[in-house]
């Protein structure tokens, strides 16, 4: 059986656009979103920090998971990225999802004070960063002696294991990073603005056969789709890096997106307009229109299991 489909919202981080963020995630919850997610670019200074901002919008929220969208690993170490993903998930009841990546553009990052000189390294750090944040989840103390992290008896949760485990979604788009997404990752969240359509089958195939050489089944992997666009009657149709149109084209585009495409998960990433209307619109007007799961293409093999579910995975 195909997995259900889930819906979530990319909301703000300007500091300009606070009260906006805070009313679109009361509406996104309202009107039956899934999760709500915020982009971690702490360099940049128009945008608050997206660690800041995700325990103040589950604090605010009752039922939606909320994740990173997502985090740049140079920025922080495995220790405190675990100790930060076990106490949210604590505090909120197992609604955090961490969404996890390199950084980028990665040229700009050193200068704000990233560990890796390189997007080379910061990639080889992220590959031994994901298996290390599980066993820090544990609750067992964990020494370890690796290419980029050394750490000896370091405990991050308090007291038991995390329960459940934060699941790591990977943004990834090239070779390198496909292939950690499908050793290591509970999902794939790439964004329709920094890829061609036409080259998903691939981007796919090449997380299946990630997992599958690392004895992973390629359906513990979460297909999630970052969309960025606007709902607009006005503006001409687009359906490529951006997708732009009204709900009925939204709607279409969605649902070929999962059959064609094989995503199972899709977070809506208002690029103009007030983002609580744009919400508005996808919840209550395309939502409802996107053709209700049929097979899946035989390309892919997705599983079963739930968001819920995976996260002990």
């Amino acid at each position: 059986m195909a997995n259900s489909i889930l819906y979530g919202a990319a909301l703000p981080a300007s500091a300009k656009r606070l009260p906006e963020l805070l009313e679109a995630a009361a509406i996104a919850e309202e009107l039956g979103a899934d999760l709500v997610t915020v982009a971690d670019h702490p360099y940049l200074p128009s945008e608050l920090d997206a660690w800041t901002l995700v325990p103040l919008l589950l604090a605010r929220t009752r039922r939606v998971r909320v994740a990173t969208n997502v985090t740049a690993l140079p920025f922080r170490t495995p220790t405190v990225i675990a100790k930060g993903a076990a106490t949210l998930q604590h505090t909120s009841g197992g609604r955090f999802v961490l969404g996890l990546g390199a950084g980028g553009p990665y040229d700009g990052l050193p200068g704000w004070g990233a560990q890796w000189p390189t997007l080379g390294e910061s990639i080889g750090a992220l590959d031994e960063a994901i298996p290390l944040l599980r066993r820090l989840w544990s609750g067992r103390p964990v020494t370890h002696d690796g290419e980029y992290y050394r750490l000896h008896d370091a405990v991050a949760v308090a007291g038991a294991a995390a329960d459940p485990v934060p699941p790591v979604w990977v943004g990834s788009f090239k070779p390198r990073m496909l292939a950690i997404t499908g050793r290591h990752a509970d999902g794939w969240l790439p964004t329709n603005a920094y890829l061609s359509l036409d080259e998903v089958p691939a981007m796919q195939r090449a997380v299946d056969e990630a997992a599958v050489a690392a004895g992973r089944e390629p359906s513990a992997v979460r297909r999630v789709f970052n969309v960025m666009g606007v709902i607009d009657d006005e503006r001409p149709r687009r359906n490529d890096q951006l997708l732009i149109g009204p709900a009925g084209h939204w709607a279409e585009a969605l649902t070929d997106y999962r059959e064609r495409l094989g995503f199972e998960t899709f977070v809506f990433w208002p690029v103009h307009g007030d983002t609580r209307r744009q919400v508005e619109l996808f919840f209550q007007s395309v939502v409802p229109r996107v053709r209700l799961p049929g097979p899946w293409p035989t390309a892919r093999r997705p599983g079963g299991a739930s968001l819920r579910s995976r996260q002990s995975t």
